[in-house]
Parts: C-alpha cells; structure tokens; sequence
C-alpha cells in the first residue's frame, strides 16, 4: 500500500535529512563536522569535540530551506512543480566546561524536516500529492579529555517525529484521496572520538545510532459519492545509523582544510509495515489493506565532503567547501513527494567576530540533483522526470561565550 510507503519514506528519506544544524558547518559543505573547534555544534556531530569549547557558551542558529521540484512528462503533457514555500529550521546548543577534563552539552535539533504539494488532481497522484514533516531531537551529551591526544564523548537523543501525507488514488472515473497523520517519541544514542596526533591535525570518529518510531496516528480516505471515511493507524519507522569521520588540518595561521565522509544505514527501510485495522469496507479494500508490508529496498549511502577556512583578519573569517551525496532511492520506487536522488553541494560562508565574546555566523549552499530522477506512476498517467531537484538552503548565527 502506497500510504505507508509514502509517509515513511517522506519522513526520513535521505534527500530531506537536514545536515544543516550549523551555519558554520553549511558553509563548508560539512567538512571536518564536530573536530574544528570553531561552533558548539559538535555536540551533534561528535560530542568528544566539545573538548574544544572552553567555558560556558551558547549558539542559536536558524536555516530556511527551500526545494525545486519541477516535473514533466516524457511526452510533455503533464507538468507539475511539488514545491512549497521555504521552511525555517531552528538549532541550539550549549556547552559547559565542568573542569579540565569533563564537558557537558546540550543540543536542540531539527533532524529531519521538510514540506511538499502537488495539485490534488494531477495526473501522478498516486505517487502523493501533500507532504509535511517535523521532528524535534533533544540530544544532552557529556565528554571526557583523556590527555592532550584523545578526547570521547556520548551522549542520548530523546525525538519527536509529526508527519502528514496526502496522496490521490484513481478508481475508474472517480478518484479517491488518502490523508495519514501521525506522530511519536523516541529515543537513541550517540558517541564519538576525537584523536590530535600532533598540534594541526585532529581527526574525529562518531557513531549516531537509529530511532525506532512506532508512531501512532489516523488514515482519512475521502472518496467521491461517500462520506469520508477514518482508521486508526500504526507504522514502525526506523532511522538510519550513521557514521561519520571528519578531519581537519591547520595548514597555515591563516588556512585550514577539512573533510568528512559519513556513511548512512538507509537499508533500514528495507520494508515497512502499517496497520489500517479501523477500515472494514470492500471498496476502501482496494486502497488499504488492514496490515500491509511495503518494499522500498533503499540502498545504504556515502556523503563526503571538503572545505577550507581562510582568516581574512582578526575579525572576519571566510569559508567554502563541496561535497557529493548518494541517494537511497531506485527509480521505481521513488515517490513524488520523496523524489530523491545524488546531489552535489556548492556551500559558502563566513563569520564575524563582535567582540571577544561575541560572533556571528553566516552560511549558504546550493544543492544540484544530479542522479536519476524518473517517476513512473503506478497508473501510468505520469511517467516521466524531474527536470530539477535543487535546494537553496541559507543560515545564520549567534555564538555567545560567557
């Protein structure tokens, strides 16, 4: 059944896992995430880099992100665009440095996150036509300065997951339209490393392990000539496990280089499972069935990175970087509303330090879809590709050291 696959991989497809907790991080494509020591984000990315961060600070960061997602038809005649206006992504952080050798963090995140529409009536409505997705990840960490070369840390992540997906459903000369909602708390873990082998040269490792949501929730199905008509609903939804390795070097007083490959377990949606056990009609049969078990076999994926910073001055410094990420979907089980594909990153940025307890922050980055991006529709009205699938992501924050 197309509802569970929809709203599942809607809400934690790769395409839409939102990196972007730092604007610093932004604007060097992610490059050397949670081992440079310049923002409080490596309380997300690997919590042994909070070693960095002396004393007691703070950092509020806001992203809008904006998705393209133009389609057509191989004959022309079917155009859509499933964009919808930019959504803001918040982010916070605070670190504390206990003594010489324990730090405790506390992070506030937007994981995964993003909004899609399409008319309710075009012609691949049965690959979704409405899409909107919220989490919220509560993350405190604690980390451990073992001597001047190793650092490690850990920490839990107790997250909240909302989504809603709409999606049309054709039945001869009439159309039926499925709305699921539904939400959940989970809960997960996080633990990283970082090792200094000499003065310019740190390298992290860091391990972010899967969420199981069994979220709770209703199906309305809307068919013409019938009252609408509601079931209950629970799907289990599974988060990837993440790895991730990220370096950086001071190559100069005034340089430094980074990178980061990080490796994403997608194949945790191998196959999914809903539960419409409210439904108890032969028509609306056709549409759900009571328990059904999708197939998605998404493919576990790679994302690198690499990025420099140049210190113009005391005050400004400027930053870049490019990365390259996989996506998890094969054509023909790419929805329209999950249209996920490869994707290279354009990132840009810098910060200004205020004062010596004062910065501000400044990123931007242009993702292009660059993979396959064929959407066959299941009634074979809409088959076709998306002529573009880009993202306009920009961002900007507050460090404040007390």
């Amino acid at each position: 059944m197309m509802v569970a696959g929809a709203f599942a991989t809607q809400t934690y497809a790769a395409g839409f896992q939102l990196s972007e907790q730092s604007a610093i991080q932004m604007g060097r494509a992610m490059a050397g995430a949670g081992v440079v020591g310049d923002d409080l984000s490596a309380v997300h990315y690997n919590p042994a880099g909070m070693t960095l961060l002396s004393g007691t600070r703070m950092q509020a960061t806001g992203t809008w992100v904006a998705v393209n997602l133009d389609y057509e038809s191989h004959d022309g005649s079917v155009t859509e665009n499933g964009r919808l206006k930019g959504q803001t992504i918040p982010a916070g952080f605070i670190t504390h440095q206990i003594n010489d050798s324990l730090w405790a963090g506390l992070a506030l995140t937007v994981p995964y996150g993003m909004g899609t529409e399409f008319d309710e009536n075009w012609d691949g409505m049965d690959r979704g036509t409405e899409s909107m997705i919220l989490t919220f990840d509560i993350n405190p960490n604690l980390a451990w300065k073992v001597n001047e070369k190793l650092s490690v840390g850990g920490g839990i992540s107790l997250q909240y997951a909302k989504a809603e997906l709409g999606f049309g459903v054709p039945l001869g000369p009439t159309a039926a339209h499925a709305n699921v909602k539904g939400d959940s708390w989970a809960w997960g873990w996080n633990v990283g490393m970082m090792f200094q082998p000499v003065e310019t040269v740190r390298v992290g490792l860091a391990y972010r392990s899967h969420i199981a949501h069994n979220a709770d929730g209703h199906t309305t199905l809307d068919i013409n000539g019938m009252d609408p008509l509601t079931s209950d609903m629970k799907v289990r939804i599974k988060t990837p496990d993440t790895v991730t390795l990220s370096a950086t070097w001071e190559a100069t007083d005034a340089l430094r280089l980074s990178g980061t490959a990080r490796w994403s377990k997608w194949s945790n949606f191998k196959s999914l499972s809903l539960d419409n056990s409210g439904f108890d009609n032969q028509m609306v049969d056709q549409i759900a069935s009571a328990h059904s078990t999708i197939t998605n076999n998404w493919d576990d994926t790679w994302f690198f990175s690499v990025g420099a910073d140049y210190k113009l001055n005391g005050q400004w410094t400027v930053r870049g970087g490019v990365a390259y990420d996989q996506g998890p979907v094969e054509n023909q089980y790419r929805m329209a509303v999950i249209p996920d594909t490869d994707r290279v990153w354009f990132s840009g940025g810098a910060s200004y330090k205020y004062t010596d307890n004062l910065t501000f922050d400044f990123g931007a980055t242009y993702i292009k879809g660059v993979g396959d991006k064929e959407l066959v529709s299941a009634n074979e009205k809409a088959s076709g590709e998306f002529k573009s699938l880009d993202s306009y992501i920009f961002s900007a924050q507050m460090q404040y050291l007390f």
